[in-house]
């Protein structure tokens, strides 16, 4: 009988699910931690990475997890050609990874992006969605280790996640990907329609993408909870015979090389009328995590900061303090860029002028004094929907303002004796596929 390891990170809450799935299908299973670095993987036949919010997605989902050791021997064992499935948390693992699509020698050729909900033209709302959807195997059967039934097949699922958006700055993956049948599960509707909007693309996700193998097919990212519902056991019953069938053979990355390089770091030139930079007032422990696993990757005397970047353009400058001052109170307190209450925030006019917020006497000058010679780095989101949803809603609230444009992202101040290349390199504070980095 297929025995199958189960992987438990901090944060996951999808691991019994998985078990039964298994069990439902007939395949032995076990719990594997993701700190047994003693476990014998060897002795597994197939390995879940199951859903759920590891390491409470501080930096983005999956991320942190993807810097564990233990992936070292899941991929050794997976290189042998036994099947590796990650289930939501758990693909968004396997992207970061840069195993899947891994149709190339560089480390990233996806992103799971930010959830966009579109329905002719127009943005319904972005982040955390959860429904059931169908989805159609678009493939060959058998073309992975998880779709051995009929082309066309649909399967109604449950999906429930917050960055799910299959997406790539590469212009040819998507063709390559196609043409090598890896794009398996696409988001249809119950006839196999595969409508390009919402709600039958619940998430933007470029092609319909749902599921994506690797080019061998032994290793599958999944957005969708197949392991939810008994309509989802197909994907388990064909792992099982895929395992079965010992189609165990050993796989050889393969190199294709396109011309897309990833973008460079250059200075942010844009100046708004007012850049906010929001912080917390107790230890913010996003910023801890990361910066613990970028000492576990060697970067020993790495420091970071973290503060969250708005920057505001208006329709006009206000004309005088007390109007201006008025405006930042109002735009602070009404809690669409910040939770004052728990937060801190530093505000520089456009001519350079600095402010502060303080809960009993509202905005006064900021005099404190930078410090230090560190490296400020901005990321940001190509598309800037959230930016897009506060000044949306602030124009709402307050039209007299004259809210223009909101534009926002994370500042990471650094310290380290290594290269800013390496560090970038890293990716643990971008995926260069659904966000870009600046200096400032």
């Amino acid at each position: 009988m297929a025995n199958i390891a189960v992987l438990l990170f901090p944060g996951s809450n999808c691991e019994l699910e998985a078990l039964r799935a298994c069990k439902r299908v007939g395949m032995n299973t076990k719990l594997v931690r993701w700190n047994e670095n003693e476990a014998d993987l060897s002795a597994f036949d197939g390995f879940i990475l199951p859903g759920g919010f590891s390491y409470e997605d501080r930096g983005r989902s999956g991320i942190i997890a993807s810097k564990e050791p233990i992936f070292g021997k899941i991929l050794e064992e997976a290189n042998k050609g036994k099947p590796l499935i990650g289930i939501c948390n758990g693909a968004q693992m396997l992207v970061e990874l840069g195993v899947i699509p891994g149709v190339s020698i560089r480390k990233l050729d996806m992103a799971l992006a930010w959830n966009e909900r579109i329905k002719d033209g127009k943005i319904l709302g972005t982040g955390f969605y959860n429904d059931w959807i169908t989805i159609k195997n678009d493939v060959t059967p058998g073309r992975c280790a998880f779709n051995n039934f009929p082309k066309g097949t649909t399967i109604r699922i449950p999906i429930a996640h917050g960055e799910g958006r299959y997406t790539t700055q590469i212009p040819e993956l998507l063709e390559e990907m196609i043409k090598g049948e890896q794009t398996v599960f696409r988001y249809s509707d119950e006839q196999g329609n595969c409508t390009n909007e919402f709600p039958v693309n619940p998430n933007n996700s470029a092609h319909n993408l749902a599921g994506v193998c690797n080019t061998n097919g032994n290793i599958m990212a999944l957005m969708p909870h197949p392991e939810r519902t008994e309509i989802g056991d197909p994907i388990f019953a064909s792992m099982k015979e895929y395992i079965e069938q010992k189609k165990y053979t050993h796989i050889e990355r393969p190199k294709m090389v396109t011309g897309w390089n990833e973008k460079s770091v250059t200075p942010y030139e844009e100046k708004p009328d007012y850049t906010f930079l929001i912080s917390l007032i107790i230890t913010d422990n996003e910023e801890r995590t990361i910066e613990q696993a970028f000492h576990r990757i060697g970067f020993d005397d790495l420091k970071l900061k973290k503060s969250v970047y708005v920057g505001m353009n208006l329709e006009k400058t206000p004309e005088g303090i007390d109007i201006e001052k008025s405006l930042l109170e109002t735009i602070i307190r009404s809690n669409e860029i910040m939770n004052s209450n728990k937060e801190m925030v530093s505000i520089t006019t456009k001519d350079g002028r600095k402010f502060r917020y303080d809960n009993a006497k509202g905005i006064v000058p900021d005099t404190a004094e930078a410090s230090g010679t560190k490296t400020n780095l901005l990321v940001l989101d190509p598309d800037n929907y959230t930016g897009k949803g506060i000044a949306q809603s602030l124009k709402k609230r307050y039209p007299t303002l004259g809210v223009k444009e909101i534009r926002r992202g994370l500042q990471w101040n650094v310290t380290s004796s290594k290269p800013l290349a390496e560090i970038i390199d890293a990716h643990l504070l971008h995926n260069p596929h659904s966000a870009e980095v600046y200096s400032r």
